[in-house]
């Protein structure tokens, strides 16, 4: 850095941070202009980047951005390599942005996430179907009468859902405090209840953002660069925000959780962790790492508050679905190609992620989380041994999605390990290239050498297949 020196009012600011600073700044308006790009053209027209719009091109649907790039060409190679180059620029912006932070001050980069939130509000469900399966299942319990963990969609295959969501034959996966929850979007009908869960989805998100910011305050960490660390994440923002994920809700009561642990409250903190788990199962993971990180004078009462929250949970579902419960056997059995389960079975010459690499894969995980939690016990920083254990989860999972990077980010940002946060950015990195819409296009008409070709993976494929539509 040049020692050199421009004067601003009240100190001194060298040549080099000016230069971080305007890259700092370029970087996240590039970001907020790439976003609104990828939103641009998703309502241009139905697409793949919007798989809901192929069941109507409505205005409810696609927001008030509808048709304002008709002029961009009509070719789905096109959409899918534009897509991919957007997101993975704004990859290369948050990077920069992470590293000109301090230059950029809080109110530009909490301004900056504000507007890529309501970039993604306004825009179509990006680039999955998630949010109308939410409201399918919602539809099959609370308007049909069916438990969603018993009978699949195709059920009522007259649903006005039905068109817009895929999970036709999959029992829903969601967890009975969500599929409950989403009931009272019924009454206000498919398009009042898509528009709530983009409302929701929104709220808590940015309701993640804040707990980041006054959890961090209390680890005596930086909170803005917690904040842009995961709330500015391309991932999060494109694939979480943008296709209506209900995993904010689930961080949300994780990161409460969190957050009364912290204040010596293990009672509240072990129930609000039992809760998030209610909604989506993945947040148990985080419960043995707490109560690791307690006193023993803490554990009891965090083990009482959980006890009691899972009481409520086991017996709300009880009355509501019966011994039923959500369908995570058959969800977690179904590979995408480009999974490391399967990359390590083409690597082994297995053609992909056979059913014993899978049992190896679920061995390999369970080994490494006794290992993180006896380093927990023993007195490592539970919140970093956390992150690491949900990084390890989603590496594990053979049915991988881009959003699931949301689980490591927090733990990472409020951790003290840098190379948990260097894990993350890595892990970001290879979902972003691997889930890319170009790269199966790349695949299998560039090289050649689409995983799900061999006979393991046109087996995976068939499974997959046999779900959807």
């Amino acid at each position: 850095m040049e020692v050199a020196a421009l004067r601003r009012p009240g100190f001194a600011v060298p040549r080099g941070a000016v230069r971080s600073e305007r890259a700092a700044r370029l970087a996240l308006g590039a970001m907020v202009a790439a976003a609104a790009i990828v939103v641009l053209i998703a309502a241009a027209r139905p697409s793949a980047l919007s798989p809901p719009t192929r069941g109507g091109f409505e205005g409810w649907l696609v927001g008030p951005f509808s048709g304002l790039a008709e002029a961009w060409p009509d070719h789905a190679v096109l959409d899918s390599a534009a897509f991919s180059g957007l997101v993975a620029l704004m990859f290369g912006c948050w990077l920069v942005v992470l590293a000109g932070l301090r230059a950029l001050g809080a109110r530009t980069v909490l301004a900056a996430v504000v507007l890529l939130h309501a970039l993604f509000l306004l825009g179509p469900p990006l680039p999955l179907t998630d949010v109308f399966n939410y409201l399918n299942y919602a539809r099959l319990g609370a308007e049909h009468g069916i438990n969603p963990y018993v009978e699949v969609p195709a059920t009522v295959p007259g649903d006005p859902t039905y068109d817009f969501a895929t999970w036709h034959h999959l029992l829903s996966p969601y967890g009975p405090l969500f599929t409950l929850a989403s009931y009272a979007l019924v009454p206000l009908g498919v398009s009042g209840g898509y528009w709530a869960l983009k409302l929701v989805t929104v709220a808590a998100s940015l309701g993640c953002l804040a707990l980041v910011w006054r959890l961090a305050e209390r680890r005596g960490t930086d909170p803005l660069f917690a904040v842009a660390f995961v709330g500015l994440n391309p991932l999060v923002l494109v694939y979480g925000v943008g296709g209506v994920h209900n995993d904010f809700l689930m961080l949300a009561l994780m990161l409460a959780g969190v957050g009364a642990l912290l204040a010596e409250r293990p009672a509240r903190g072990g129930a609000a962790l039992v809760t998030a788990a209610g909604l989506k199962g993945s947040a148990g993971l985080l419960l043995p790492f707490a109560l690791a990180g307690l006193r023993a004078g803490g554990r009891g009462r965090l083990v009482a508050g959980a006890a009691v929250a899972a009481a409520l949970v086991a017996g709300v579902s009880l009355l509501a679905f019966g011994v039923n419960g959500p369908g995570l056997d058959t969800q977690s059995s179904l590979v995408t190609p480009l999974s490391p389960a399967n990359l390590l079975g083409l690597l082994l010459g297995q053609g992909g992620a056979t059913e014993w690499m899978r049992i190896a894969t679920k061995v390999a995980l369970a080994g490494a989380l006794v290992a993180l939690f006896v380093r927990a016990w023993r007195g490592a920083d539970w919140l970093t041994t956390a992150g690491w254990a949900m990084l390890a989860l989603v590496v594990s999972l053979t049915w991988e999605m881009p959003w699931y990077v949301l689980w490591v980010l927090p733990f990472a940002a409020l951790g003290r390990s840098g190379r948990l946060r260097r894990a993350s950015v890595v892990l970001t990195a290879f979902l972003l290239v691997t889930l890319a819409p170009i790269t199966g296009y790349a695949l299998t008409h560039g090289c050649h050498c689409n995983p799900s070709h061999t006979e393991t993976g046109e087996r995976n494929a068939l499974e997959i297949r046999k779900h959807l539509k």
